[in-house]
Parts: C-alpha cells; sequence; structure tokens
C-alpha cells in the first residue's frame, strides 16, 4: 500500500498536468479556429449595405476607415478593401472599406491672383481642381495670373469650392502683346495629358472634331487619345497665347503616351 500510494502521488501531478495542456491545446485550437480559413469576397461597386451581408454570410466583419471621391466609381460604393479580395482569412475577421463619396470634398479657394502660370498649375493641381480654359488681357507681367474666374466669375480666395471644379485662369500679356507661342504635338497623348499640355503652353483646347472608334452609343472622352490636331506641330505654326488647338480622338489607347 505505501508503495501504491507514492507511485500515485508521484503520476497524479504529471497526469494533470497532461490534462491542463490537452484541454489547454483543446481550447486554442477552438478558440483560434485552426486550419479553418475562408475566401475575401470582391466588395468593389457594392455599397455598404451589400458588402456587409457579403461578409456577413462569410463570418466576417466590415469597417468603414476613410472616403474619397471618384468620378468613375458609383457613389457610395467601396473603391478598396483591406485584405484584398482572393486572401484567405481566419473567420471573425474584419475587413477595412474605403468608399466613394456622393459628393466631392469642399475646400477654399486658393488665392492664385500675382502667381506666375506655372505655380497656379501647380497649386491647382496640388488641391484637384482643373483647369477651364486660358485668357490673356493686357498687363505688365508676362504669364502672371491677374484674374481667377468660377463660371464667367470672378471667385475669391477662401470662397468654398468643390474638388474637381473648373477655373479660368486669366493671365497678362506682357509688355508684347503679339507674342506667339508654339504648338505642342498633342498626338498620342491621353486625353489629360493633352489637356495639362495645353495649359501649360497658354493654350485651350478647341473642338473635338471626332472620336473614332466611339460608335452610336456615345463614349467617355477622358479615355480617348489624340490622334490628330489643328494647327498641326509638324508646320512650327505659331499661334497667340489663349489659342484654341483643335483635336481628332480616338477610343484606341495603345497609343497612348505614358
Amino acid at each position: 500500500m505505501p508503495g501504491r500510494r507514492s507511485l500515485f502521488l508521484l503520476l497524479a501531478p504529471v497526469a494533470l498536468a497532461a490534462l491542463v495542456v490537452l484541454a489547454s491545446w483543446w481550447w486554442m485550437a477552438g478558440y483560434t479556429r485552426h486550419n479553418v480559413q475562408v475566401k475575401v469576397p470582391d466588395l468593389q461597386s457594392m455599397t455598404f449595405e451589400e458588402a456587409v451581408q457579403a461578409l456577413e454570410a462569410l463570418d466576417l466583419r466590415a469597417e468603414v476607415i476613410d472616403s474619397v471621391y471618384a468620378e468613375e466609381a458609383p457613389k457610395a460604393s467601396v473603391v478598396d478593401q483591406d485584405p484584398d479580395s482572393g486572401k484567405f482569412v481566419k473567420p471573425d475577421r474584419t475587413v477595412y472599406l474605403v468608399m466613394n463619396a456622393t459628393q466631392p470634398k469642399m475646400l477654399n479657394m486658393p488665392d492664385l491672383v500675382n502667381l506666375s502660370k506655372r505655380q497656379a498649375l501647380s497649386v491647382m493641381e496640388i488641391l484637384g481642381l482643373k483647369v477651364a480654359a486660358v485668357e490673356y488681357r493686357p498687363d505688365p507681367c508676362m504669364d502672371c495670373v491677374v484674374a481667377q474666374l468660377y463660371k464667367g466669375q470672378a471667385i475669391a480666395p477662401d470662397s468654398r469650392i468643390r474638388k474637381g471644379e473648373a477655373i479660368t485662369l486669366v493671365l497678362g500679356q506682357g509688355q508684347h502683346g503679339g507674342e506667339q507661342v508654339p504648338v505642342p504635338d498633342l498626338r498620342g497623348m491621353a486625353y489629360a495629358e493633352m489637356k495639362a499640355v495645353l495649359a501649360m503652353a497658354s493654350l485651350n483646347l478647341g473642338l473635338v472634331v471626332e472620336v473614332q472608334g466611339c460608335g452610336n452609343s456615345g463614349c467617355d472622352t477622358a479615355l480617348a487619345t489624340v490622334v490628330r490636331q489643328f494647327p498641326s506641330p509638324d508646320t512650327e505654326e505659331m499661334i497667340s497665347p489663349g489659342g484654341m488647338v483643335d483635336v481628332w480622338l480616338s477610343m484606341d489607347t495603345t497609343s497612348a503616351t505614358p
């Protein structure tokens, strides 16, 4: 009997420890759902409610962490997610969403007057404002901003304006009103790049004469590239600042330059 009692006292702690280890392993396996994974679905273009339903069906959760404004994406829809679609995660994981705002963000109109054309364009690009047109009027300072217009009316600094709106820059002609500027070569450029190059050259977009490959259903010219222009840069023709350049576009984007 004493021998059995001693053996029991010796083995009991070992058995208890083994039981605790097995119980802990079993609990951890259940808690972490070892080897249980779900595939994150593609939530792009879904509303928040649709994304929540799609995730809850997979025992996942949704949380909005930011919003942006993208014209090409549906309003109030998912434009980005983390983790990305196709990734495998544990159940009960939170998927973080970036939503597309229903309206562009509001910002304060900058004071562009007395800035150079290059400075003004840089400020507008940083803030997300577009160039509606470039106009010239007599002023001693060549290519200095003498006025900023929104929908034909002067807009004061710090006025509230939506991001993405277009501003007309009125620039000075300098001492020599008859100065001419060269016509840039726009061929092969994407639409947005072409508009930026014209603005830097103190010129405006004239007529969009034709959009090849568009058909009768209409299409988004923002996705087109320039295949022809008038005046042509091959003639080395010079035109007045603020002049118009007509373009022919194509939906074949393989010719677009970076």
